[in-house]
This record gives C-alpha cells, sequence and structure tokens, in this order.
C-alpha cells in the first residue's frame, strides 16, 4: 500500500455545480454571490496522517482546518459553520 502526498497549494480553476455545493454547505445566499467566481488558493500541508488545510481568499482573509486521517476533528466550513 502506497502513500499519496497532498502538500502543495492549489488554485480554483471552475465554479461548475458552484450553487448546488455552497447551499449543501450552508453558505448564506449573500455570501455565495460574494464568493462566486472567487479564486481561491488552497494549501496543503500533509505530515504523515496529520493535514493543516488553509483557504486564502482574496483581500488576505482566510481559514485553517487540522485534521489526522482516522481522527475526529473540529472542522469549520467558509461560512463559518463548525462540525467534527
Amino acid at each position: 500500500q502506497g502513500n499519496m502526498a497532498f502538500t502543495g497549494k492549489y488554485e480554483f480553476e471552475s465554479d461548475e455545480n458552484y450553487d448546488n455545493f455552497v447551499q449543501k454547505i450552508g453558505l448564506p445566499s449573500d455570501k455565495i454571490e460574494l464568493g462566486r467566481n472567487c479564486k481561491i488558493v488552497t494549501e496543503v500541508v500533509q505530515n504523515g496522517n496529520d493535514f493543516t488545510w488553509t483557504q486564502h481568499f482574496p483581500g488576505g482573509r482566510s481559514t485553517t482546518n487540522t485534521f489526522t486521517v482516522d481522527k475526529e476533528a473540529d472542522i469549520e466550513t467558509m461560512g463559518g459553520k463548525k462540525f467534527k
């Protein structure tokens, strides 16, 4: 069984199914419009089974979540909702 490396920066490419996705994660309608065509850069740092996932938004705002594979984690969505 091999390991996959996810470390890197990923830039927004398209918004196919954007509305359906953001509605399902509970993003408010005013944020949905602001996010349309927003060029988000996602930075992933992997250290074994530990991940740091940071999304950088235009204007300098960012959100960071950390988690470990097979362990419960506290995560926050783009819209500020928290879940495990």
